[in-house]
This record gives structure tokens, sequence and C-alpha cells, in this order.
């Protein structure tokens, strides 16, 4: 075997932590909620109180030619198609009571699995591969951006989060995902699933082939929040990405920078972007750094999380070359590098490694983030909340960019987020008065 083919399968081994289960299972609870005996399901009224939860999506996979359902296979389409999904949680036997105990139990008695209930595609579109996205692109897409206006004015969470999945993974997967981070952040966004055409093969990771396709759904991502931002009523549009995810959103907000730096306006109030999540990010250090002035314009907060023992990353970073990744936890940083870090003011690195011996264990894997629920605690919090690294209970380290979980992690929620005072963001007086 030649030494690419022999990369190639080291990476296949490593890089398996990008994909779930062929069924995917709600996610461990985070101690946000176990810790403080609150679940995300107390806020939904009584005539809420279904377990399917509604998903936007937007896909850049090609529609399966099948006139019976609905599907989206592992082949590039040149359009954005767009709809909703339906996410059922659990079996029939599972009750609207026992879903929302266990999402705030540590442990549970049972998995409650995921599963698409239902599948609608509203329209397609197709993206901008130069300038801004027309103001007519998407007017095939009016009943589904009436409906989630609908879902925003009815939330109490005025915002929009979009989640943008890692490689080895299919449709069905990046909606799961979707819906269950919105179930932790207690059902009171809206949230969509973008869907690039990454194949179920690792190895067309490792070689680099599906890395050339996250970079070409880019300004598709870059054409949808353009719509997003044009179209829709929220607040704020939230972004949480995931491994390879990273280089798809790294990317778009370049694009997104570059299609309107002439455009004269604020690209903060006109792209209302809030906070963009890099979970274990799949992204060579050294392009992230060049993209994070043009990111940090743009956005009001951009999160980066790194761990010591990542397995895909290091594996990745070794044989598919680029350098160390974002989510990597050593790295040898230019001076010219860490000046960039620092003078990010929107940026927060979260070492969730650090003084790991002082809380008796480290935070580990490649999906620590979704599956720890310290980790994933905090990711609930950076989005769902307007709170800053040291009110969400991080220790500051050296660094100002820098950020640890402490070892005291849950009495710090403790002490800042009671039940009472949980500073979550909730609709304002002039919204209800409207």
């Amino acid at each position: 075997m030649t030494f690419r083919g022999v990369a190639a399968l080291l990476i296949a081994m490593a890089l398996v932590g990008c994909a779930g289960p062929k069924i995917e299972p709600l996610m461990p609870t985070p101690v946000l909620y176990s810790e403080l005996d609150l679940s995300p399901l107390d806020n939904i009224s009584e005539d809420q109180r279904w377990k399917p939860r509604k998903v936007y999506y937007a896909t850049t996979r090609q529609r399966d030619a099948d006139l019976q359902r609905i599907n989206y296979g592992n082949d590039e389409s040149d359009v954005i198609s767009a709809g909703m999904s339906l996410i059922g949680f659990g079996g029939d036997s599972l009750t609207w009571s026992d879903l929302r105990d266990y999402s705030r139990s540590a442990e549970r008695p049972s998995v409650v699995e995921l599963s698409v209930a239902g599948l609608l595609e509203a329209g397609r579109f197709r993206p901008s591969m130069e300038g801004p996205v027309s103001e007519n692109a998407a007017e095939g897409l009016a009943w589904l951006m009436s409906d989630m206006n609908r879902s925003i004015a009815s939330a109490r969470d005025k915002d929009l989060l979009i989640y943008v999945h890692g490689a080895k993974v299919n449709f069905y997967n990046a909606n799961a995902f979707a819906a269950q981070l919105d179930h932790f952040m207690g059902r009171d966004m809206t949230s969509i699933a973008f869907s690039w055409p990454t194949r179920q093969n690792i190895l067309s990771y490792g070689i680099g082939d599906d890395v050339d396709r996250a970079y070409r759904a880019a300004p598709s991502l870059a054409s949808l929040i353009e719509v997003l931002a044009r179209q829709s009523d929220a607040r704020r549009i939230n972004i949480v990405c995931w491994s390879a995810g990273g280089r798809v959103v790294t990317s778009a907000l370049e694009e997104l920078y570059t299609r309107n730096q002439d455009s004269g306006q604020d690209p903060r109030e006109q792209f209302r972007l809030g906070t963009v999540y890099f979970a274990a990010a799949d992204v060579p250090t050294s392009d992230f750094v060049e993209a994070l002035p043009e990111i940090n314009s743009l956005v009001d907060r951009v999160v980066v999380t790194l761990s010591s023992k990542d397995g895909a990353l290091d594996m990745g970073s070794t044989f598919m070359g680029g350098g160390a990744r974002i989510g990597q936890k050593s790295q040898d940083l230019t001076e010219e590098a860490l000046n960039t870090l620092i003078a990010a003011d929107r940026l927060e690195v979260i070492d969730v490694s650090r003084d790991w011996e002082g809380r008796g264990f480290d935070i580990t894997g490649h999906r620590y983030w979704i599956n720890h629920p310290w980790a994933s605690s905090d990711l609930v919090l950076a989005v769902r909340s307007d709170l800053r690294a040291k009110e969400r209970g991080l220790e500051p380290t050296e660094f100002d960019v820098l950020w640890a979980i402490p070892a005291d992690y849950p009495e710090r929620l403790k002490s800042l987020l009671t039940r009472e005072g949980m500073r979550l963001r909730e609709v304002d007086s002039s919204d209800e008065a409207n």
C-alpha cells in the first residue's frame, strides 16, 4: 500500500468521530440543567407540549429522483433546496413528562432516539457565486420565509440558529443535531440545519475530495445568510459548526465579507450575526487566523473550543496537511498570529482541557462539545444568552482571549444562574406590547 493509501486509512480510523450513529440518540443532558434541577422544557406552554420539533433546512445536496419520498443524497447540487423537517424525540411510549424529566437528568433509564417524522421541501434558489445574492433570488421561498417569521414572532427568543455539520454524515444527521441543540436551548429559538454534501465514507474527506466539497458549499451558506438577513425578522443569526463544518463557515464568512465590503453598511447591522461557535473545528489555524479580522468585523462574538486529545483533529493535521487545527490545544503560534488573536476583541477561545488535573478529568474526543455535559452547557449559554465568558462561569487565563472550564464549574453555574435569576434572552416589554 502506498503512503497515501496508508494515510487515508489512518485518517479514516481517526475521523470516525465526525460521524454520528445511524440513528442519533439524544445528547447527554448539559450540567446546566442537571445541576440546577431545570428542564429545557419548563417554559413550554401546555398547548405547545408536542414531542416532535420543527427544524428548517437548507441543503446543497441533490434531491433523490423519488416521487414517493423526499430525501437528499450525496451528489452536489447547483441550487439550494429549502424546507422544513419534523424530528421525533423517542418512541410512542415516551410521554412529554418523560421527555421533560429525561432532559433534566444526568442519568436516563433509556435512550431517546431521534427520527425524521416528516419532510417538506418549500422551494429552491440559486446561490450567488460572485456578488451579493439578488433581491429576488429566493422569491420562490416566500411561503417558507413567512412561516419562519411566524415562528420567530411566537418564540420567546427572537434569534435564529444555523447548525453546520461535519464530515461523514447524511441529511438526517444535520437535522437531528439541529433539533437536539434547539431542544436544549429551551425550544425557544428557530433553528435551521445547513446540510452540505459530504459522503458517508470518511476516506472521501481524508483524501481531500469532501474538503473541496466543503469549500464549494461555502458560497451557498453565504447566500443563505444574505437571504435570512434581508427577509427574516430575526434579532440575531447564530451559527454552530462542528469539525469540517468549520471550513464551510470560515470560508462562507470570508465570502460574505468580500461580497459586501463596498456596500457602505455596517456589516454587523447588515447581517445581524450573533454568536458563531466553532466546536472541535477542523480548520487549519493559519487559514482561520487569516480570516479572523474579517470574521471579527461581521459578528457579535466568535467562540472557538479546543481540546488536548481530539484524535480526529490530531490525525487529520498529521496526514491531511495544512498544519495545526483551531480545535487542537498544542499549537505553536507565530507572534503575528498571536497578535491577530489578541486584536480580535470579539473572540473567545475555550481550552476545555486546561487545568484538567484540578478537575480530576479531561474533556476529550471529537464529540465532547455535545457529549460532555460541561462543554455542552457553555455552548447552550453562549448561543442562548448574551452572557460573556466570565458571566458563563468560565475562568480567565493569562491571555485575554483564552478561557478555561474551572473545577468548580457546576457551583459557579448555580451561583450565577439560579432558577429565578437565569438571564436568558426573553421577549422584552415592547415586543409584548405589540
